[in-house]
């Protein structure tokens, strides 16, 4: 591959990665390892937006549509992590158990 096709990619996915993060978070990367995993976060967002699109037939063209899909799927990566750290601060949910009964 050419190194300017992946430059183009690293700048998509730098710019997706970016977008996704402000719409999950509502904040812009603030220092330069923010922007490093904005960065990984659009590329791998890409990659798996671009599959998806593959499996039900359709595929993005121009680097408009790659960054798009970049958008998509950085922010589908993000808050599906950004929901699972809520669920797991939240703790596992239990019943209450026989001893919470009996002080009631």
């Amino acid at each position: 591959m050419d190194i300017l096709v992946w430059l183009v990619w690293l700048v998509v996915g730098l710019i997706g990665g970016g977008l996704g993060m402000f719409a999950a978070y509502r904040s812009a990367p603030s220092s330069w390892i923010g922007w490093a995993v904005a960065a990984v976060v659009g590329l791998v967002g890409g990659w798996l937006g671009g599959f998806v699109l593959g499996l039900i037939g359709l595929e993005a063209t121009g680097w408009l549509g790659s960054l798009v899909i970049a958008f998509l799927g950085a922010w589908g990566i993000l808050e599906l992590l950004k929901r699972s750290g809520q669920a797991a601060a939240r703790g596992p949910e239990r019943s209450p158990s026989r001893d919470d009964r009996r002080q009631r």
